[in-house]
């Protein structure tokens, strides 16, 4: 029963933050319920619709991201969609890993844990200084993505400082999560990418805001392991068929290379290794 509850605030919250009340309902049955038993299906839905309800009375119907219309402009596009998610893979491999590395440096060097946050501070500090793009959630920098009006060194740079200082959150002790950052820097690979697409191919490739769309969909889903509802989500930001077939071909392709090199999101990883942590602390004190 309480499993069902979280899952129903998971689906309320992401239904209502983003507009979308079928993601919602998806990505809480994929990342918290993990499954699709009836008993938990009925709550989970009317909680997401709920939540969506409530979002829209008090700001309109307007999703968490106000995109212009998007289209694939040739069916040729689908090679660059396969490529992008080959590239989202790889990202979203060095996302993951620079987190747990930063955890393991941090425990070897056996730093206080009260003390673990000053350092990564002053560090996201230093860097904020520079980028300021990186602080927060970053919606502000991904809706200017998804507008494609970031430059594109400045979408490259950003793909890699939201990656470090979300690293150095997580594995310093911060509160905090990855499904935010890993839309913001999908979005930045995606804006790069379809700028790269649209200088080598401009009749035949899409808006970049488009690719970066696409991209958030396709670094996020191996991410939180959540393939059906960041699909879902680019659909209904949308509201384009086409941005669902994209989406599909590149995010099915991320998700199969993480799966394979990785086995699995960055949450199943992170129990692994609590898991492999607990039993080596065993180990010694036997």
């Amino acid at each position: 029963l309480s499993l069902t509850i979280l899952g129903c605030g998971v689906a309320s919250a992401i239904g209502a933050s983003f507009n979308a009340p079928i993601a919602g309902v998806f990505f809480a049955l994929e990342v918290v319920i993990g499954h699709y038993a009836l008993h938990t299906f009925t709550p989970i839905v009317i909680s997401s619709v709920a939540g969506t309800i409530v979002s829209r009375v008090h700001f309109g119907d307007y999703p968490a991201f106000i995109l212009p219309e998007y289209s694939i402009a040739s069916f040729f596009e689908f090679p660059a969609f396969i490529l992008l998610g080959i590239l989202s893979s790889i990202v979203a491999l060095f996302f993951m890993k620079s987190i747990f590395l930063c955890e393991d440096a941090i425990d070897k060097l056996n730093i206080p844990i009260w003390l673990r946050p000053f350092f990564a501070g002053i560090f996201i500090g230093i860097i904020a200084l520079f980028l300021p793009q990186t602080l927060g959630i970053g919606y502000a920098a991904t809706n200017a993505a998804l507008y494609s009006s970031l430059s594109l060194g400045l979408l490259i740079t950003l793909v890699i400082a939201k990656t470090m200082t979300t690293a150095a959150c997580l594995g310093c002790g911060f509160g905090g999560g990855v499904f935010s950052p890993s839309i913001f820097v999908g979005a930045m690979l995606g804006g790069a990418f379809g700028m790269f697409a649209s200088s080598f191919f401009p009749d035949l490739a899409s808006n970049p805001g488009f690719y970066a769309l696409i991209g958030m969909a396709a670094v996020a889903a191996p991410i939180i392991g959540a393939p059906i509802s960041t699909i879902l989500i680019a659909f209904e930001l949308t509201g384009e068929f086409s941005a669902v077939t994209a989406a599909m071909v590149s995010v099915s392709i991320s998700c199969l290379i993480c799966h394979r090199i990785s086995g699995g999101s960055y949450f199943t990883q992170q129990l692994n290794r609590q898991g492999k942590k607990v039993y080596g602390s065993r180990l010694q004190q036997i």
